[in-house]
């Protein structure tokens, strides 16, 4: 986790971030302001008291009140991860205070967006390594994923049938043993018409199902690659690629790295 120093001029400046990080487990959030959890592997639940826990799933965001006594655990039967920014700032107050978001805590159902993926890169690259100025210009990234989130809060979700097929096909789609059989195979075992499945997965999610199968693979090579010593044969074989070199230039393309070399990074740091 990294603590962000603030400046008056930052707190000025109206959007400030205080702490980011991630990991299966989180800081306790108290004293003001806001936090935001972006779910990328496993499950978790959300606990209010008085209200029964609801389940978030990855590429799920919540936005909590510190000031509230929402938590989220991530459940204990799952690899779990989880990217957090906390925040404060009179901007925030002010778009509650004019209904944006709706009440909190708030799940806000993105799908794997990379565009928030790749805002929330951009604060830790900040955080890694402040420039002059760095508040102001984490508040400036942080603006920008905070209007797509509400934006996403308007759009809704789509309709209860919409929702409980893309659950299933988001499912479908994680699992390293699924039947490659071809996504027009798949959309005929939900029953439904190859463009409806695309264009109803598109929307809840923001990919086609075929990307959204290239990130949550990429995202579980990753995972393999840093917590296992699994050969990168293994891995591309565990996730249905045809060889090793075709694996290879998957992971490059996403990452600009060879695996090996994407590994050795990660185990350095650690």
């Amino acid at each position: 986790m990294w603590k962000i120093p603030t400046t008056s001029q930052d707190e000025a400046w109206g959007l400030f971030v205080t702490a980011i990080g991630s990991g299966d487990t989180l800081p306790i959030l108290s004293g003001s302001g806001w936090r935001l959890h972006f779910l990328v592997r496993g499950t978790a639940g959300l606990v209010v008291p008085g209200r029964r826990k609801q389940k978030l799933e990855a590429g799920e965001v919540l936005l909590l009140d510190a000031r509230g006594e929402a938590d989220l655990q991530p459940e204990a039967q799952t690899t779990c991860r989880i990217h957090f920014v906390d925040f404060d700032g009179t901007w925030m107050e002010r778009w509650l205070s004019l209904g944006f978001f709706g009440s909190l805590p708030k799940v806000i159902r993105t799908g794997f967006d990379e565009h928030l993926l790749g805002l929330i890169v951009r604060l830790v690259e900040l955080a890694k390594n402040p420039p002059p100025d760095v508040g102001r210009m984490m508040g400036g990234a942080l603006s920008n994923l905070l209007a797509r989130l509400e934006s996403a809060t308007r759009q809704g979700s789509g309709t209860g049938c919409q929702r409980e097929l893309v659950h299933g096909a988001r499912q479908l789609l994680s699992d390293p043993e699924w039947d490659r059989a071809g996504l027009e195979a798949l959309a005929s075992e939900l029953g439904v018409s190859y463009s409806w499945f695309r264009r109803s997965f598109q929307t809840q999610t923001g990919f086609t199902p075929q990307r959204f199968r290239g990130l949550r693979r990429l995202d579980q090579a990753c995972q393999l690659l840093t917590d296992s010593s699994m050969s990168i044969s293994d891995v591309a074989k565990i996730l249905g690629f045809s060889s090793q070199a075709y694996f290879a230039r998957a992971f490059r393309k996403e990452t600009g790295l060879a695996p090996s070399v994407w590994r050795a990074n990660q185990l350095r740091r650690s």
